[in-house]
């Protein structure tokens, strides 16, 4: 019996993609712990470095005997990742509605960011890693400076925008 059924290069391959993936979640794990949020650095790591493995080992096992499919694995990831979204999301009692929407839809993100690195692609890991933290910081200021314009407060709409358009409020975010 040998210790492993696939090739050393392969595995080496795979680690590499999966430390992206780790790297590229942490980054915007630290956006989200800075901004005070409960989905921090680790959780966002732990997303993505497990997104890359479970997609990168399908495209292992395709390539090798083609058994595998990637596919399946990225439907199984993003299942698993709705329950722990949804689980992010709470209503508050007072009726001020939901909140936490947007840390479960970051969650989401970074498990696409770890399915990119794992199936080969960190360039568009990066590129949405970016993307995403333009999304949540640049974003914001812009909401913040149209809420002051329009005398609007955290609760209230944009230009009948309502806060499920626009989840990037300090209060009513997570």
């Amino acid at each position: 019996m040998k210790l492993s059924s696939f090739p050393f290069e392969d595995q080496a391959w795979l680690v590499l993609r999966v430390g992206i993936a780790a790297v590229l979640g942490g980054i915007i794990g630290w956006e989200r712990d800075r901004a005070g949020k409960t989905a921090g650095i680790r959780t966002h790591m732990l997303v993505a470095s497990s997104a890359a493995l479970a997609v990168g080992l399908g495209e292992i096992v395709l390539t090798r005997d083609g058994g595998g499919d990637p596919t399946r694995m990225m439907h199984a990831v993003f299942t698993g990742i709705g329950f722990i979204g949804g689980g992010m999301i709470w209503t508050q009692k007072r009726s001020r509605g939901p909140f936490g929407i947007t840390s479960a839809a970051t969650v989401v993100m970074v498990a696409g960011i770890g399915a990119a690195c794992g199936l080969g692609a960190p360039l568009v890991g990066v590129a949405v890693t970016l993307f995403t933290l333009l999304t949540l910081s640049g974003v914001y200021a812009v909401e913040n400076k149209l809420r002051a314009r329009t005398g609007a407060n955290a609760h209230q709409g944009l230009g009948g925008l309502g806060n499920d358009d626009l989840d990037a409020t300090d209060e009513g975010d997570d």
